[in-house]
C-alpha cells in the first residue's frame, strides 16, 4: 500500500510514538534503519507494520512479509523519522513484556538522562557479559535514539524498568555495590562476582538513600588528575571490573 498523505492515520500514530507518554500508553516503540528493524524481527520483537521509500522497499520487501507493509514519499519519511539523514525504513515493534528476575550478574542504572550515555552503558553490558540490567528513573529505554545505538546489544540482556522500591524487594539478599565519586572502597576489597553495581545520575550520582540502602560502596582509583569520570565512562569500567572479578 502507497501513502501519500501525512494525514493518514498511521503516520500520525508514527509521529506519535516518538513521544514517551504516547509510546508508554500504546506499549509500542519504532525503530529505523533495515539493520535495526531486521535484527529486531529476527530476534522474536513482533513487527506491527513497517514503512519504507520507494528504493528501500525494492531492495527489501521479501525481507519482512508482513501485512502491514507501507510505501511513503521522502516527505513523510523524514517526517516519522527522527534521524538528521532519514534511513529509508521505519517499522512498529510491540514492546517487550520481560517477567522481573533477582540476577547478580547485572547492574542498576538510576536516572541516567542521556540517551548517549544509556547506551553506552547497554552496550557495555552486552560486552561485559552481564544478564540483566535493572533500569530506575532513566530516560526512555524505547527511545528511538537508544533503540538505534543499542539492538545488536539488547539481544543478549534482560532489560527491565522498575521503581527502587519494587526492585529491592525482587533482589532481596543479592548484594548492591554503589558506584561514588570518592570515600568508597577500592574495587580489590569488593566481591563484585556476586554483587549488583548500581550506577548514578551524570551529574549528580546516586540519591544518598540509595548509597546508604547499598551493601558497599565503591570508588574507581584514579592515578591521574581527573576529578570525575562521566557516568557512562565510570560505569563501563564497573562493568569491566565486575566481569573479571574471579
Amino acid at each position: 500500500m502507497i501513502i501519500t498523505s501525512n494525514q493518514n492515520p498511521k503516520i500520525k500514530h508514527l509521529v506519535g510514538l516518538q513521544n514517551k507518554s504516547y509510546r508508554s500508553k500504546n506499549k509500542e516503540f519504532i525503530a529505523q534503519g533495515f539493520k535495526t528493524c531486521k535484527t529486531l524481527f529476527d530476534s522474536g520483537f513482533k513487527l506491527k507494520s513497517i514503512f519504507f521509500t520507494e528504493k528501500l522497499y525494492l531492495e527489501h520487501q521479501n525481507d519482512f512479509l508482513i501485512e502491514d507493509t507501507y510505501v511513503v514519499n521522502d516527505q513523510i519519511m523524514k517526517l516519522i523519522s527522527t534521524t538528521t539523514t532519514p534511513t529509508g525504513v521505519v517499522a512498529i515493534f510491540d514492546m517487550k513484556q520481560e517477567e522481573l528476575i533477582a540476577s547478580s550478574n547485572g547492574a542498576i542504572l538510576v536516572n541516567i538522562q542521556d540517551p548517549g550515555n544509556l547506551g553506552t552503558l547497554i552496550r557495555s553490558a552486552s560486552a561485559m557479559g552481564l544478564e540483566a540490567l535493572y533500569l530506575i528513573d532513566c530516560v526512555d529505554f524505547y527511545n528511538p535514539k537508544v533503540i538505534q545505538s543499542t539492538t545488536g546489544s539488547i539481544l543478549d540482556l534482560k532489560i527491565f524498568i522498575n521503581t527502587w522500591e519494587n526492585l529491592k524487594e525482587v533482589l532481596k539478599t543479592i548484594p548492591l555495590c554503589a558506584l561514588v565519586v570518592d570515600s568508597g572502597e577500592n574495587p580489590k576489597n569488593i566481591d563484585l562476582k556476586n554483587s549488583l553495581i548500581v550506577i548514578g545520575n551524570e551529574g549528580q550520582g546516586l540519591p544518598h538513600f540509595i548509597i546508604n540502602q547499598s551493601t558497599t560502596q565503591m570508588t574507581i582509583p584514579m592515578p591521574g588528575n581527573t576529578e570525575s569520570l562521566n557516568a557512562a565512562v565510570a560505569g563501563s569500567i564497573a562493568m569491566y571490573l565486575k566481569s573479571q572479578a574471579k
